[in-house]
């Protein structure tokens, strides 16, 4: 193929993604992909600019605006930004800058993580909101103001000291939890499904009735003010005039905002929304101004782009695996890809339902992700491939490790199990589980040790393998003699052993892998029961008296008690004497003794946010107002919560009150991400 026809097929490859992207909200590639294509035809049309093509769709913005809406024109056009993957193209950035700048210029940078979402300019007459316009073409845009009114976020009228003319620009999205809502609801009524948050947020923006859009609860937050003079102190101003502060962002010079990337490249994944990537901006409009714009972006802003989370490939089969408590989940065993740092080759299906919502076939092209927990899961089938020319998905009638019976603990459960007791695979998971990070974590016991341990036939139980050290004489040869082991990593293992025998309680209790019982179940109990003897012997509603244990955990403490009676004698026969926790001196915590509750959209908080603070300044936190409350944290849009405590007598605070008492106690250091409220409804 020749140059220029290579350049057109990438410029028609563009083209369509882009209007699959922003226009029809269905696309068939991910972000990384469509990089990878655009990337090309720009070093193509950089090297050969005589073959490039003056209507290339490297020269435009975005995608043509669709004829649902009023065509409006830009006041100044909404630029891209030029993408950046290391930092030396970061520092090539800077090193374009400074070469337009006088030699004694010192730069300061503004840097914020950039929201994956739908890009909005707002305009403001006389403090009230009069139009918002999507990006469109980037000098062209859709006049969706009666749906920017339906953002709670998006004020209306400006608060303070506000200009009386104001033109703002931000993102909207959605939250991963309201995403995930949302999909349930379009599965229920056999729609389909939104792909993530950003086509969710694109596609309800598009929508002709604004009632809808309310319903959908979309989240605006402001990335610019058209014609601030620093751009930092524009973003806090904006937060005094109705608006949500950005959350994630830092001000310094370029190390500063190298340190700041690198921090939030794992830091992000724990925010409820989605992100991609920071935008970082020369904080003074002056500079801006000398700088200047290409005919496509601004020479004084880069956004880096972190490693995308979300990939398409090929699914290759569904395999069976078998867990610790005999629970079936089908596994997608997909064509290699590359996505979020790492080469993904495998990813969950959580259970036959799943395979059978997302309508999943070997053979179908899909798109996987890999979000805050890292681990990689199919989120949807790309459109347009034909179900029925591929073979079904084929549910177990045996178990696929031991060929035992499979079926369900209780009827209407989801999920299928293996009813064999002595299913070697259980063993083999609940070993992982034992030695896992979060429960005795015992460097070397991967999948390969626990399946070579299990296959010895030596262990009956996970916590078996404690008597390894006391195989007088043989522990180490054993273990040295198996795959991928030799002497050091043997005694590495022992040794391993040997310090998980003293680890903390509540990582025993949650390492024995009693159903139900969680990390954070596992510490309330060893609070309450400081040892395994004085926790077998609680009754069940002895154990309920213990927070977030209801009738079904406490139940399954006492069955697992039950099946295993002489367990806590077993593991003292083994050496094993988990350290209770040491006690907490709660005496000078200022909620000590309080019941509260959160209700309501607070300004600055979470929901998760909120009770999280009041457990650390002593207080019990409840889901719901009783006679038993004595403390109501209350926000905007409060509900009915808010009547019954007022109907009782209880106190009712803010955040405001509840911050007052956070000073009581020290703060931290560090880049901070602010806290972003996505209760927006009681």
């Amino acid at each position: 193929m020749d140059l220029r026809a290579r350049m057109k097929e990438l410029a028609d490859q563009v083209l369509e993604h882009r209007r699959r992207y922003y226009v029809q909200d269905a696309p068939v590639i991910s972000d990384a992909e469509y990089d990878a294509l655009e990337g090309e035809l720009r070093e193509l049309e950089s090297a050969h600019p005589e073959c490039a093509d003056p209507n290339s769709p490297t020269l435009r913005v975005g995608a043509p605006p669709i004829d649902s809406f009023e065509k409006v024109r830009h006041r100044t056009p909404m630029l891209s930004l030029d993408n950046a993957y290391t930092e030396s193209e970061i520092r090539e950035w800077l090193a374009r800058m400074l070469r337009l700048l006088p030699s004694d210029i010192q730069l300061d940078f503004a840097a914020e993580l950039k929201v994956d979402g739908l890009s909005l300019s707002l305009r403001y007459e006389n403090r009230l909101l009069v139009e918002a316009l999507t990006r469109g073409d980037g000098e062209v845009g859709e006049n969706v103001t009666a749906n920017a009114r339906a953002i709670a976020d998006i004020p209306l009228s400006l608060e303070g000291d506000a200009p009386a003319e104001l033109e703002v620009r931000g993102e909207v999205f959605l939250s991963r939890r309201r995403w995930e809502e949302l999909n349930t609801e379009r599965d229920l009524k056999g729609e389909l499904r939104f792909v993530n948050p950003r086509n969710a947020a694109s596609g309800t923006m598009k929508l002709l009735d604004s009632r809808v859009v309310a319903e959908r609860r979309l989240q605006f937050l402001p990335w610019q003010w058209l014609g601030a003079e620093d751009h930092a102190s524009a973003m806090n101003q904006l937060s005094t005039w109705g608006f949500t502060s950005m959350p994630g962002k830092v001000e310094g010079n370029l190390d500063t905002v190298l340190m700041f990337i690198r921090d939030q490249a794992e830091a992000r994944l724990r925010l409820p929304f989605d992100t991609d990537g920071v935008v970082i901006k020369v904080r003074d409009a002056l500079l801006q101004q000398q700088l200047g714009t290409t005919d496509r972006v601004p020479r004084w802003a880069i956004a880096y782009k972190y490693p995308a989370t979300q990939a398409t490939t090929t699914v290759l089969g569904i395999t069976w695996q078998v867990g610790r408590t005999g629970k079936l989940t089908p596994v997608a065993e997909l064509e290699p890809v590359f996505v979020a740092g790492s080469t993904v080759k495998r990813a969950t299906l959580h259970n036959a339902d799943e395979v059978e919502r997302l309508g999943l076939r070997p053979g179908m092209r899909v798109f996987i992700e890999k979000g805050g927990d890292v681990i990689p899961k199919v989120v949807a089938v790309v459109p347009g491939q034909d179900a029925d020319a591929l073979p079904p998905v084929a549910i177990p009638e045996k178990c696929p490790v031991c060929s035992g019976e499979v079926g369900k603990d209780d009827e209407g459960e989801v999920a299928i199990r293996c009813l064999n007791t002595e299913c070697l695979a259980k063993l083999e998971a609940r070993m992982l589980h034992l030695g896992g990070r979060s429960a005795l974590d015992i460097e070397g016991l991967g999948d390969a040790m626990a399946e070579q341990l299990v296959a010895s036939d030596r262990f009956a139980q996970p916590w078996d393998i404690f008597s390894i050290p006391g195989f007088e004489g043989e522990g180490l040869p054993f273990v040295a003699g198996l795959d991928r082991m030799a002497e050091k990593s043997g005694q590495n293992f022992i040794e391993a052993l040997k310090t998980a025998r003293t680890k903390p309680l509540s990582r025993w209790i949650h390492a024995l892998g009693i159903p139900f019982v969680g990390a954070k179940t596992s510490e309330l109990l060893a609070e309450t029961h400081p040892s395994l003897e004085q926790l077998w012997n609680a009754t069940e509603d002895q154990l309920q008296s213990v927070e977030e244990v209801g009738p079904k955990v406490a139940s399954a403490i006492r069955a697992f008690a039950g099946l295993h009676p002489d367990l806590p004698a077993k593991l003292q026969g083994l050496g094993i004497q988990p350290l209770p926790p040491a006690p907490r001196d709660t005496s000078a915590l200022p909620l000590k003794g309080q019941v509260a509750v959160v209700t309501g959209t607070l300004p600055t908080l979470s929901r998760e946010d909120a009770e999280a603070l009041l457990k650390k300044l002593g207080a019990k936190v409840k889901g719901s107002v009783s006679a038993k409350t004595t403390l109501l944290i209350a926000g905007e849009k409060a509900g009915s919560k808010l009547a019954k405590a007022q109907e009782l007598g209880i106190a009712i605070q803010d955040e405001a009150w509840l911050s007052s008492q956070e000073r009581l106690s020290a703060g931290g250091g560090g880049f901070r991400i602010s806290t972003f409220n996505f209760s927006t409804f009681d």
